[in-house]
C-alpha cells in the first residue's frame, strides 16, 4: 500500500470512515506529484512557473480565438481554458456549501467536509460507492430507483442490491426500511435514498422525515454502522406545504457517530444546467474533525484524479459567476415556479381519470416525474403510445409507466394525460 494511503488511514483510525471504507478506499490517496507540486508553484513561483502541462502566453492560456468567441466575453481566458483543481474551484466549493446551509437550516453550526466537485451526480455516486463498497457488500435500495444505480452498484461495484418497498400504502415505508436494516448481513450497512424520488416524484412529509431520522439514529444507537447516501438530484423542487424541504443529509448531520452521511447533489437540476456536468460530494458524521474530513477529501481527490483527472473549468466558472449574481435566486425561483405550475396542472388532469382502473397514479408531490401502476404490461403500453400517438413515456419493470411533466409544455399536459389513459384502455382491454 502506498505510504500516502497508509498515512491517511492512520489519520482516520477509530472513525466511522475507517469502519466503512472499502479496500479501494483504504488504498486511495492523492499523490504528491505534478498536481500538488504545481499547486505549490502557483502560490510561490513569482518569477517563472514551468509546472503545468498547458500552453500559455503572457500568463494567459494559449487558445483558439474561434473557440473563445463562443463565450462572448462572458468569462476571462483563464476562467475557460486551464485545468480546474482536482477537487474543484475553491470559490465554487465554498459558495455551494453556503447555499447548502441556507437551504438546509439544520446544517447551521455543524461541521461538514467542503463539497468536492464531481463530473455530475452519477460520478459522485460512483466515487462514493468505490470508497465504501466492496464486492459482495449489501446496499439497501428502494424498489423505485434511478436505473443507473444498476450500472454503478451491481455492475461496477459488484455489490448486492437489497430492495425494500418505498411505500406502505401511500406513505413512506419507514418500518419496511427498518426491517431491511435488521435483516442485512452484519452491522456495516449502506443505503441510498433519493428525494424527490425518480421515478415516482415523491418526497417524505415533514413527519415522515422525522420518523426516518429517528429510526436511523436508533439503529446507530443499537450499534449498526450506517452509510446513508442522500441522492439529492432534484433537491429544491418541492410543491406541497407538508413536504420536508431539507435534505435527509442535513437532518442526519451530527446525528450519531455510527452514521456516515453522504450528500450527492449537482447543479444539473438544481441550477438547470444539465449539460454542465457539475456535481458535488459532501460528508458528515458526529465527532469528525477538520483533519478527518481533509483526509477523506484527499481520498476522494485521488479517486477523481485516477478517473477523470478534474472536472470542467468553464462549467464551474460560469456557474460560480451566475451564483454570485444579485438576481440569481430570483431567476432560479422563476424556473422552479414554472415546473410547479406543470405539476399543478398534472394533478388536475389526473382527477378526471380517477375512476379509471387501467392506470393508478403513485404518490407524487415534487421533482420532475409522476408514475402509474399499470393494469397490464407497461412496456406494451409504452410501445403502443409511441407507435400509435407519437407519445414517449418510460416503462419500468414491466409494471410502471413514468411521465415527465417537467419537459412537457404546460398547455400540453392535459392532452398528454388523456392520450396515455386512452392508450391504456386500448391495450389493457383487448
Amino acid at each position: 500500500m502506498n505510504p500516502l494511503a497508509k498515512e491517511l488511514n492512520t489519520l482516520l483510525e477509530g472513525t466511522i470512515i475507517a469502519d466503512m471504507m472499502s479496500d479501494y478506499g483504504k488504498r486511495m490517496y492523492f499523490p504528491k506529484g505534478i498536481i500538488s507540486q504545481s499547486a505549490e508553484a502557483k502560490q510561490k513561483a513569482h518569477r517563472y512557473n514551468a509546472t503545468i502541462g498547458i500552453a500559455t502566453e503572457r500568463s494567459e492560456a494559449l487558445h483558439i480565438p474561434s473557440v473563445y468567441s463562443g463565450f462572448n466575453g462572458t468569462l476571462a481566458v483563464n476562467e475557460v481554458f486551464p485545468y480546474a483543481p482536482t477537487a474543484g474551484e475553491p470559490a465554487l466549493r465554498a459558495i455551494w456549501l453556503e447555499e447548502m446551509v441556507r437551504k438546509n437550516p439544520a446544517m447551521k453550526g455543524k461541521k461538514t467536509s467542503l463539497p468536492v466537485v464531481t463530473n455530475g451526480l452519477t460520478h459522485a455516486i460512483s466515487i462514493a460507492f468505490s470508497l465504501f463498497l466492496d464486492e459482495g457488500d449489501e446496499i439497501l435500495v428502494p424498489d423505485f430507483y434511478w436505473g443507473n444505480y444498476n450500472l454503478i452498484i451491481d455492475e461496477q461495484r459488484k455489490a448486492v442490491n437489497i430492495p425494500f418497498a418505498l411505500f406502505a400504502d401511500e406513505s413512506l415505508n419507514v418500518e419496511g426500511l427498518s426491517q431491511a436494516i435488521d435483516s442485512a448481513r452484519g452491522d456495516k450497512i449502506a443505503l441510498i435514498l433519493n428525494f424527490p424520488n425518480n421515478p415516482t416524484g415523491y418526497t417524505p412529509t415533514i413527519s415522515e422525515a422525522q420518523a426516518l431520522v429517528k429510526m436511523l439514529t436508533a439503529k446507530a444507537e443499537e450499534g449498526k454502522k450506517l452509510l446513508v447516501f442522500s441522492d439529492d438530484a432534484y433537491f429544491g423542487l418541492f410543491f406541497e406545504e407538508d413536504v420536508c424541504r431539507q435534505s435527509l443529509f442535513a437532518l442526519l448531520c451530527d446525528a450519531h457517530e455510527n452514521i456516515l452521511a453522504v450528500k450527492g447533489d449537482a447543479a444539473t437540476k438544481e441550477e438547470m444546467v444539465w449539460g454542465f456536468r457539475v456535481g458535488f460530494l459532501t460528508f458528515n458524521s458526529a465527532g469528525l474533525t477538520e483533519e478527518h474530513y481533509e483526509a477523506l477529501v484527499k481520498k476522494t481527490m485521488g479517486a477523481i484524479r485516477g478517473n477523470v483527472s478534474s472536472c470542467s473549468k468553464p462549467a464551474q466558472s460560469l456557474l460560480l459567476k451566475a451564483m454570485k449574481s444579485p438576481s440569481y435566486l430570483e431567476e432560479k425561483a422563476e424556473g422552479i415556479a414554472k415546473i410547479k405550475d406543470r405539476y399543478v396542472v398534472m394533478k388536475e388532469a389526473l382527477t378526471s381519470h380517477e375512476d379509471d382502473g387501467n392506470l393508478s397514479p403513485l404518490p407524487f408531490n415534487s421533482g420532475y416525474f409522476m408514475s402509474f401502476t399499470c393494469k397490464g404490461d407497461a412496456e406494451r403500453l409504452r410501445v403502443h403510445l409511441l407507435d400509435t400517438y407519437g407519445v414517449g413515456t418510460i416503462s419500468i419493470k414491466g409494471k410502471y409507466l413514468r411521465l415527465a411533466f417537467s419537459s412537457t409544455d404546460i398547455e400540453d399536459i392535459r392532452d398528454l394525460v388523456d392520450i396515455v389513459y386512452k392508450g391504456a384502455a386500448e391495450v389493457f382491454t383487448e
